[in-house]
């Protein structure tokens, strides 16, 4: 995204609260595609294969969708509330943490929890900082966790 459109793809695409509360709604879909750089998309990347595989083998092809983009939406929908209106941000973290979640709810062992719980904190901390979204990694977590709750109890395969 970076190197193929610039700036003006960014303004439309990446999210901002400015421009989600004056009409620009789908940045909170879009913003789950656009990131800020080579190491933010090949690490985002890397945990979307890892977690992905996790899931695949889990959940059916809509479930797997819906724990996607329902973490990664309700991530970004509920930083809108929390970071300031003019703050940018991108990236498909919010979604990956959801995974993550959904991940830990279908394996509630001790040692599937351990590790995805250690991935999450170590994620979670090494990219807290300025730009990054901490809220819709959390929020993505939580939502992620629900979904893969909600689809197992319904399943009956807990």
């Amino acid at each position: 995204m970076l190197q193929l459109g610039g700036d003006p793809l960014y303004v439309a695409l990446a999210q901002t609260g400015s421009a989600f509360f004056a009409g620009a709604y789908w940045q909170v879909f879009t913003a789950m595609f656009v990131h800020f750089d080579v190491l933010h998309i090949a690490f985002n990347m890397y945990a979307l294969y890892y977690f992905g595989r996790l899931n695949e083998v889990a959940y059916t092809r809509a479930e797997y969708l819906t724990i996607y983009f329902g973490a990664g939406l309700l991530g970004n929908a509920v930083s809108l509330a929390l970071i300031p209106l003019d703050v940018q941000t991108g990236g498909a973290s919010g979604a990956i943490f959801g995974l993550i979640g959904s991940y830990v709810a279908r394996n509630r062992s001790g040692a599937s929890m351990a590790l995805a719980l250690v991935y999450a904190a170590y994620i979670f901390f090494a990219s807290s900082g300025p730009g990054v979204n901490v809220y819709a990694h959390f929020f993505g977590i939580v939502g992620g966790f629900a979904l893969g709750l909600l689809f197992t109890r319904i399943r009956g395969t807990e």
